[in-house]
């Protein structure tokens, strides 16, 4: 039984996310023409076409290639037709090249690279996640024991993303409170989170 690409995304979509570390997974909209051209190698074919080689590479230029079983490539030069191993062409596509861009047994992927003030806090919070995590190594404390943790910042921003991301702080540090304070506190053990010439004070409370 086959399944279309929609019902695969919306099966496996949010699995497939986790994998590769991407936000959301979906279907490509594209409007564009994508042609194949296949590309004998000259390196490749010298010792099996000698000087018929370059009679080749033109008849593949214009078109006149066909991908067969096997990925075996028929080329035509218009005298003969000759079979290409795979390992003696290359294929590329037009209006698909970026390097954000793969083609690759027919399917299309594509990585939207711009970034938006949501995913940028989400990977502030996954650095300060680390960074507590690498104070309670510091610290010598269990794996398994809770902690409750003060913090110290003038920088808005780094009191946002904690509120924000507060739950998926917790949960990945072990972390039972966040308690926000005006001047840096000394706890079992303090380090400072820097980023970009801001700061932010955690202490681990006794």
């Amino acid at each position: 039984m086959s399944h279309t690409p929609q019902y695969i995304l919306d099966k496996y979509g949010s699995i497939i996310a986790e994998e590769v570390n991407v936000k959301n997974v979906w279907l490509l909209s594209w409007d564009q023409a994508i042609t194949v051209q296949y590309a004998p190698i000259w390196s490749k074919l010298w010792a099996s076409f000698w000087k018929d080689t370059w009679r080749i590479i033109a008849a593949a230029k214009k078109g006149q290639a066909q991908l067969q079983a096997n990925n075996i490539l028929l080329v035509n030069d218009g005298e003969a037709s000759r079979e290409l191993q795979p390992d003696q062409y290359e294929i590329r596509y037009s209006w698909f090249d970026e390097p954000n861009q793969i083609i690759e047994d027919g399917t299309m992927i594509e990585l939207n690279l711009e970034l938006n003030e949501g995913l940028i806090n989400e990977g502030v919070a996954r650095e300060i996640s680390r960074f507590l995590n690498q104070m309670r190594k510091d610290a010598d404390l269990n794996v398994s024991d809770r902690i409750q943790i003060e913090f110290a910042s003038t920088h808005e921003p780094f009191k946002n993303i904690i509120k924000i991301h507060e739950e998926y702080l917790k949960n990945e540090a072990l972390v039972t409170s966040f308690n926000q304070v005006e001047t840096k506190s000394s706890g079992l053990y303090s380090a400072s989170f820097d980023l970009e010439g801001e700061t932010i004070n955690f202490s681990i409370l006794n």
